[in-house]
Protein backbone atom coordinates (compact mmCIF):
# COMPACT_ATOMS: atom_id res chain seq x y z
CA UNK A 1 0.00 0.00 0.00
CA UNK A 2 2.96 2.08 0.94
CA UNK A 3 4.31 1.74 -2.78
CA UNK A 4 1.43 2.28 -4.13
CA UNK A 5 0.78 5.91 -2.69
CA UNK A 6 4.44 7.03 -3.43
CA UNK A 7 3.66 5.75 -7.18
CA UNK A 8 0.81 7.62 -7.16
CA UNK A 9 2.03 11.01 -5.65
CA UNK A 10 4.99 10.69 -8.12
CA UNK A 11 2.78 10.46 -11.48
CA UNK A 12 0.51 13.80 -9.83
CA UNK A 13 4.02 15.41 -9.57
CA UNK A 14 4.62 14.71 -12.98
CA UNK A 15 1.31 15.71 -14.31
CA UNK A 16 1.66 19.38 -12.64
CA UNK A 17 5.06 19.44 -15.15
CA UNK A 18 5.09 21.09 -18.27
CA UNK A 19 8.04 19.00 -19.21
CA UNK A 20 7.99 15.48 -20.47
CA UNK A 21 10.38 13.20 -17.97
CA UNK A 22 11.09 10.01 -16.43
CA UNK A 23 10.39 9.18 -13.42
CA UNK A 24 11.59 5.54 -11.52
CA UNK A 25 9.41 4.02 -9.46
CA UNK A 26 8.49 0.57 -7.58
CA UNK A 27 5.68 -1.20 -8.92
CA UNK A 28 3.40 -2.76 -6.96
CA UNK A 29 3.49 -6.46 -6.68
CA UNK A 30 6.93 -6.59 -8.48
CA UNK A 31 10.18 -7.86 -6.47
CA UNK A 32 11.46 -4.62 -4.14
CA UNK A 33 14.79 -4.73 -6.58
CA UNK A 34 12.62 -3.90 -9.61
CA UNK A 35 12.71 -0.65 -11.11
CA UNK A 36 10.36 0.92 -14.18
CA UNK A 37 10.71 3.97 -15.94
CA UNK A 38 7.33 5.58 -16.73
CA UNK A 39 7.23 8.25 -19.03
CA UNK A 40 5.00 11.57 -18.39
CA UNK A 41 4.42 13.96 -21.34
CA UNK A 42 3.13 16.92 -21.05
CA UNK A 43 -1.33 17.14 -21.22
CA UNK A 44 -2.70 17.73 -24.51
CA UNK A 45 -4.60 20.45 -23.37
CA UNK A 46 -1.38 22.67 -23.32
CA UNK A 47 -1.18 22.06 -26.84
CA UNK A 48 -4.52 23.03 -27.28
CA UNK A 49 -4.63 26.18 -25.46
CA UNK A 50 -1.43 26.98 -27.47
CA UNK A 51 -3.08 26.81 -30.68
CA UNK A 52 -6.03 28.47 -29.38
CA UNK A 53 -4.59 31.66 -27.80
CA UNK A 54 -2.35 31.98 -31.52
CA UNK A 55 -5.46 32.10 -33.27
CA UNK A 56 -7.25 34.35 -31.08
CA UNK A 57 -4.27 36.77 -31.50
CA UNK A 58 -4.13 36.60 -35.12
CA UNK A 59 -7.78 37.96 -35.24
CA UNK A 60 -7.15 40.35 -32.72
CA UNK A 61 -4.25 41.90 -34.86
CA UNK A 62 -6.63 41.75 -38.15
CA UNK A 63 -6.77 45.71 -39.48
CA UNK A 64 -10.57 46.69 -38.73
CA UNK A 65 -11.72 49.49 -40.38
CA UNK A 66 -15.50 51.50 -42.26
CA UNK A 67 -13.29 52.68 -44.54
CA UNK A 68 -10.31 52.72 -46.36
CA UNK A 69 -8.25 55.27 -48.67
CA UNK A 70 -5.06 54.19 -50.50
CA UNK A 71 -3.04 55.06 -53.42
CA UNK A 72 -0.28 52.95 -54.65
CA UNK A 73 2.52 52.86 -57.41
CA UNK A 74 1.70 49.24 -59.04
CA UNK A 75 3.64 47.46 -61.07
CA UNK A 76 0.32 45.09 -63.29
CA UNK A 77 1.87 42.25 -65.47
CA UNK A 78 -1.51 40.25 -66.80
CA UNK A 79 0.11 37.42 -69.22
CA UNK A 80 3.14 39.04 -71.32
CA UNK A 81 1.91 42.37 -70.83
CA UNK A 82 3.39 44.64 -68.47
CA UNK A 83 2.65 48.01 -67.02
CA UNK A 84 3.54 50.56 -64.76
CA UNK A 85 0.29 52.69 -63.29
CA UNK A 86 -0.85 54.46 -60.13
CA UNK A 87 -3.96 52.89 -58.58
CA UNK A 88 -5.95 54.65 -56.40
CA UNK A 89 -8.69 52.10 -54.34
CA UNK A 90 -11.53 52.86 -51.68
CA UNK A 91 -13.04 50.29 -49.59
CA UNK A 92 -16.43 50.44 -47.66
CA UNK A 93 -16.10 46.99 -45.35
CA UNK A 94 -17.88 44.06 -46.69
CA UNK A 95 -20.00 46.59 -49.44
CA UNK A 96 -17.92 47.76 -52.16
CA UNK A 97 -13.83 48.08 -53.73
CA UNK A 98 -13.56 50.78 -56.04
CA UNK A 99 -10.20 50.75 -58.11
CA UNK A 100 -8.83 53.86 -60.38
CA UNK A 101 -6.26 52.83 -63.18
CA UNK A 102 -4.14 55.72 -63.74
CA UNK A 103 -1.19 55.69 -66.68
CA UNK A 104 1.59 57.60 -66.54
CA UNK A 105 1.04 60.29 -68.67
CA UNK A 106 -1.91 60.97 -65.97
CA UNK A 107 -4.52 59.95 -67.46
CA UNK A 108 -7.25 57.20 -66.04
CA UNK A 109 -7.13 54.22 -68.17
CA UNK A 110 -9.88 52.03 -66.42
CA UNK A 111 -12.28 52.00 -63.22
CA UNK A 112 -13.54 49.09 -61.21
CA UNK A 113 -16.72 48.49 -59.10
CA UNK A 114 -16.16 45.51 -57.24
CA UNK A 115 -19.77 44.41 -54.76
CA UNK A 116 -20.32 41.02 -53.20
CA UNK A 117 -22.11 40.18 -56.12
CA UNK A 118 -20.71 41.77 -58.94
CA UNK A 119 -17.93 43.36 -61.32
CA UNK A 120 -18.64 46.24 -63.03
CA UNK A 121 -15.43 48.00 -65.61
CA UNK A 122 -15.01 51.03 -67.24
CA UNK A 123 -12.61 50.84 -69.96
CA UNK A 124 -11.98 53.85 -70.88
CA UNK A 125 -9.15 52.90 -74.04
CA UNK A 126 -11.90 51.16 -75.53
CA UNK A 127 -14.66 53.19 -74.32
CA UNK A 128 -16.32 50.05 -73.04
CA UNK A 129 -18.70 48.90 -69.71
CA UNK A 130 -18.11 45.51 -68.56
CA UNK A 131 -21.11 44.35 -66.43
CA UNK A 132 -20.45 40.76 -65.19
CA UNK A 133 -21.45 38.77 -61.52
CA UNK A 134 -18.63 38.13 -58.91
CA UNK A 135 -18.06 35.10 -60.15
CA UNK A 136 -15.94 36.86 -63.67
CA UNK A 137 -13.31 37.27 -61.27
CA UNK A 138 -12.73 33.39 -61.15
CA UNK A 139 -11.63 33.42 -64.46
CA UNK A 140 -8.50 35.07 -63.00
CA UNK A 141 -7.66 33.94 -59.84
CA UNK A 142 -9.20 31.08 -57.83
CA UNK A 143 -12.83 30.62 -57.81
CA UNK A 144 -12.43 29.67 -53.79
CA UNK A 145 -11.82 33.79 -53.66
CA UNK A 146 -15.01 35.75 -52.52
CA UNK A 147 -15.78 39.20 -51.95
CA UNK A 148 -14.55 39.41 -48.18
CA UNK A 149 -11.43 37.21 -49.11
CA UNK A 150 -10.26 39.71 -52.06
CA UNK A 151 -11.10 42.92 -49.18
CA UNK A 152 -8.98 40.94 -46.65
CA UNK A 153 -6.23 40.12 -49.44
CA UNK A 154 -5.62 43.95 -50.50
CA UNK A 155 -5.58 45.09 -46.53
CA UNK A 156 -3.32 42.55 -45.21
CA UNK A 157 -5.72 40.35 -43.16
CA UNK A 158 -5.60 36.79 -42.92
CA UNK A 159 -8.53 34.82 -44.74
CA UNK A 160 -10.85 33.88 -41.84
CA UNK A 161 -13.34 31.63 -43.76
CA UNK A 162 -10.49 29.03 -44.07
CA UNK A 163 -9.09 29.37 -39.96
CA UNK A 164 -10.60 26.78 -37.56
CA UNK A 165 -10.76 24.22 -35.06
CA UNK A 166 -8.75 22.08 -37.68
CA UNK A 167 -6.09 24.69 -38.90
CA UNK A 168 -2.51 23.03 -38.10
CA UNK A 169 -0.32 25.56 -36.09
CA UNK A 170 3.94 25.40 -36.59
CA UNK A 171 4.75 28.04 -33.57
CA UNK A 172 8.95 28.59 -33.93
CA UNK A 173 11.28 31.33 -32.52
CA UNK A 174 10.27 34.56 -34.76
CA UNK A 175 7.35 33.28 -36.89
CA UNK A 176 4.20 31.12 -36.98
CA UNK A 177 2.93 28.81 -39.96
CA UNK A 178 -0.82 27.76 -40.17
CA UNK A 179 -2.18 25.44 -42.23
CA UNK A 180 -5.96 24.63 -43.46
CA UNK A 181 -7.24 22.26 -45.90
CA UNK A 182 -10.95 22.58 -47.53
CA UNK A 183 -11.69 20.37 -49.86
CA UNK A 184 -8.70 20.07 -52.66
CA UNK A 185 -7.52 23.76 -51.36
CA UNK A 186 -4.96 24.00 -49.51
CA UNK A 187 -4.58 27.46 -47.44
CA UNK A 188 -1.03 28.54 -45.58
CA UNK A 189 -0.32 31.34 -43.79
CA UNK A 190 3.06 32.93 -42.79
CA UNK A 191 2.94 35.19 -39.56
CA UNK A 192 5.34 37.58 -37.61
CA UNK A 193 6.34 37.86 -34.69
CA UNK A 194 3.60 40.22 -33.87
CA UNK A 195 1.11 37.79 -35.47
CA UNK A 196 0.77 39.99 -38.55
CA UNK A 197 0.75 38.23 -41.84
CA UNK A 198 3.81 38.16 -43.83
CA UNK A 199 2.08 35.76 -46.52
CA UNK A 200 -0.49 34.23 -47.60
CA UNK A 201 -0.94 31.43 -50.24
CA UNK A 202 -4.33 29.74 -51.42
CA UNK A 203 -3.51 26.22 -53.42
CA UNK A 204 -5.58 23.81 -55.82
CA UNK A 205 -3.35 21.45 -57.63
CA UNK A 206 -6.64 19.98 -58.79
CA UNK A 207 -7.87 23.03 -60.33
CA UNK A 208 -4.97 24.76 -60.94
CA UNK A 209 -5.35 27.42 -59.12
CA UNK A 210 -2.73 29.27 -56.78
CA UNK A 211 -2.92 32.72 -55.45
CA UNK A 212 0.38 34.21 -53.23
CA UNK A 213 0.34 37.17 -51.43
CA UNK A 214 3.31 39.06 -50.58
CA UNK A 215 2.86 41.65 -47.34
CA UNK A 216 5.61 44.10 -45.81
CA UNK A 217 6.56 47.39 -44.98
CA UNK A 218 4.12 48.35 -42.03
CA UNK A 219 3.31 51.09 -40.83
CA UNK A 220 1.20 52.35 -38.05
CA UNK A 221 -2.39 53.88 -39.31
CA UNK A 222 -4.44 55.03 -36.72
CA UNK A 223 -3.33 53.02 -34.05
CA UNK A 224 -2.91 49.52 -36.15
CA UNK A 225 -0.26 48.37 -38.40
CA UNK A 226 -1.13 48.26 -42.22
CA UNK A 227 1.12 46.69 -44.96
CA UNK A 228 2.14 49.09 -47.56
CA UNK A 229 3.91 46.68 -49.53
CA UNK A 230 1.42 44.12 -51.57
CA UNK A 231 2.62 41.68 -53.50
CA UNK A 232 0.09 39.42 -55.58
CA UNK A 233 0.70 36.58 -58.31
CA UNK A 234 -2.79 34.89 -59.40
CA UNK A 235 -2.67 31.77 -61.74
CA UNK A 236 -5.72 30.07 -62.74
CA UNK A 237 -4.99 27.47 -65.53
CA UNK A 238 -3.02 29.10 -68.54
CA UNK A 239 -3.63 33.06 -66.88
CA UNK A 240 -1.22 34.67 -64.57
CA UNK A 241 -1.91 38.19 -63.24
CA UNK A 242 1.35 39.62 -61.43
CA UNK A 243 0.52 43.12 -59.01
CA UNK A 244 2.89 44.92 -56.87
CA UNK A 245 1.63 48.00 -55.14
CA UNK A 246 3.83 50.12 -53.16
CA UNK A 247 1.32 52.14 -51.09
CA UNK A 248 1.81 55.88 -51.00
CA UNK A 249 -0.44 56.92 -48.51
CA UNK A 250 -3.61 54.74 -46.88
CA UNK A 251 -6.10 56.37 -44.79
CA UNK A 252 -8.62 54.55 -41.96
CA UNK A 253 -12.21 55.64 -41.10
CA UNK A 254 -12.30 58.91 -43.20
CA UNK A 255 -15.41 59.62 -45.54
CA UNK A 256 -15.26 58.92 -49.26
CA UNK A 257 -17.26 58.74 -52.40
CA UNK A 258 -17.07 55.57 -54.88
CA UNK A 259 -18.24 57.45 -58.19
CA UNK A 260 -18.87 55.43 -60.97
CA UNK A 261 -20.50 57.05 -64.30
CA UNK A 262 -20.64 54.89 -67.27
CA UNK A 263 -20.58 57.59 -70.29
CA UNK A 264 -23.33 57.21 -72.60
CA UNK A 265 -21.37 56.56 -75.34
CA UNK A 266 -19.72 53.50 -74.24
CA UNK A 267 -20.24 50.03 -75.51
CA UNK A 268 -21.95 47.85 -72.52
CA UNK A 269 -20.22 44.48 -72.85
CA UNK A 270 -22.44 42.03 -70.48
Amino acid sequence: MLNRGICIILILGCLASCKSRKVLVDMPGSPSDSVVAVVITPPAKSVIALKANKIESLKNRQVNFNTLSGKAKAGLTIGSNSNDVTMNIRIKNNEAIWVSVTAIAGLEVARALITPDSVRVINRLENEYIKKPFSYLYEFTNNKINFTTLQSVLIGNAMAEFISDSTEVNINETNTEMKSSVGSMIYNLLLNEENKVLQAKLTDAIAKQSLVVTYGDFQMVSKQQVPHSIVMKSQAKTKNINLDLRFTKIELDLPLDIPFRVPDRYTIKN
